[in-house]
């Protein structure tokens, strides 16, 4: 009997928790914007940015010192890219500097003057590219075109040279063929976006669950260290309401988010919606736990921006979007493993634009649940040991001085009393 009457006391204090929370959430118009509004306008606001997906025709000026008809066919094939234009000739490379600085082109091609006879003699020969790196989504696409450029004439070169062993025959032997895979626009939106869908939902909530503790704390300061809003609730009840709050508010943003807007913007859709679905609970729910867990660094509503915005840029780093995990420092590594955005993207990347199932990212979905228990671990802690210590003490001192705690806080804001 008694642990039965123990499970109806914990589902009662749950209940209260989670509808306290609920209160709170829909009371405070800043949280509102965190968790709903953010959630709606800033994927749209990301995804018009990045919607070009693409550059094309890249002005490039070519500065030929060669004048063959080899060169001349290199330009021809260079123009015929979808991913450069060639807007004219420069007498020199003094000329093409300055077509440069004064943004007539974004790329210079030089050949020099031993470029043909360097080929016919079976030598290496260099051809110059010049970019400039004020977006590198240009230097990509001048990248991309030299590339293929370079691959189809040396493929036709030495293909001519073995013409003996191919029975006369001059055509490559090797064909290049360019093939993408997942992300098939080769878009910098589609490669993009995945990670920052996620980390909107996560620093939205993380934003919002810092400002309902920074709420209750300036409650208490207002009442002399007592919460009018407080159902005096167990440490696992009070976590684990709170959980629940958050993640049933979070489900209609999260198909918003997730599975809205990529068909919006027609950006790569093939992840089954179950795998989606189950891929997002852990996710959602150590977003949650989390942001509990900082939240003992925020003191007040406004210092919930100093807390965790700046967070923002760093996460997206360490989820490997500019740069790959493997080839990151361990400790970086490390780091990374620890946020719940880094498992998620990865796992929303690969499912939405490679077709990966849940089953073959069972590994990331494995550590979005152990990520889920560990702050569960920490924000138990946090609330057991941490915060409610604190409440303690700020009902102490408002018991021995009733102004005490309005004077603590004016010294902390360092404003004059």
């Amino acid at each position: 009997m008694k642990f039965r009457s123990n499970i109806l006391i914990f589902f009662a204090d749950l209940y209260r928790v989670w509808r306290r929370e609920l209160r709170l959430v829909f009371r405070d118009e800043g949280v509102v914007i965190f968790f709903l509004v953010l959630c709606a306008v800033y994927p749209v606001l990301y995804a018009l940015i990045y919607n070009t997906e693409t550059v094309r025709d890249v002005k490039m000026v070519v500065v030929d010192d060669n004048r063959s008809a080899m060169s001349r066919d290199f330009v021809r094939r260079l123009d015929a890219t979808p991913e450069v234009e060639i807007s004219g000739y420069a007498a020199n490379m003094q000329e093409a500097q300055r077509l440069m600085h004064e943004k007539e082109c974004y790329a210079i091609v030089y050949f020099p003057r031993d470029f043909e006879k360097k080929v016919s003699r079976g030598e290496q020969s260099v051809v110059s590219v010049y970019c400039d790196m004020g977006a590198m989504i240009r230097y990509k696409q001048v990248s991309i075109a030299m590339s293929n450029v370079q691959q189809a004439v040396c493929g036709e070169v030495l293909a001519g040279r073995v013409s003996v062993l191919t029975n006369g025959r001059s055509a490559s032997f090797v064909q290049n063929k360019q093939v993408s895979l997942g992300n098939t626009a080769m878009g910098l939106a589609s490669a993009v976006l995945p990670c920052i869908l996620i980390m909107v939902l996560q620093q939205s909530m993380l934003l919002g669950i810092g400002m309902l503790r920074g709420g209750g704390r300036e409650r208490r300061i207002a009442n002399r260290g007592y919460d009018p809003m407080d159902v005096g609730a167990g440490v696992i009840p009070t976590v684990v309401g709170k959980t629940l709050c958050h993640f049933m508010i979070y489900v209609v943003p999260t198909l918003y988010v997730l599975c809205i807007v990529p068909r919006m913007f027609d950006f790569p859709q093939n992840a089954q919606i179950m795998d989606l679905a189950i891929m997002v609970i852990p996710f959602l729910v150590a977003t949650s736990m989390m942001g509990q867990t900082i939240s003992v660094f925020v003191n007040d509503r406004e210092s919930v921006f100093i807390t965790i915005v700046f967070t923002s840029v760093f996460f997206v780093f360490l989820a490997g979007v500019s740069w790959p995990r493997y080839a990151m420092h361990p400790f970086w590594v490390a780091v990374g493993n620890l946020i719940p955005s880094t498992w998620a993207y990865n796992s929303y990347m690969l499912m939405q634009t490679n077709g990966a199932t849940l089953a073959q990212e069972s590994h990331s979905h494995l550590m979005l649940w152990l990520l889920a228990a560990l702050y569960f671990v920490f924000a138990c802690i946090v609330e057991r040991f941490l915060l409610r210590a604190r409440y303690r003490r700020m009902k102490y001192y408002a018991e021995q001085d009733p102004g005490s705690l309005h004077r603590e806080e004016l010294r902390r804001q360092a404003v004059d009393n």
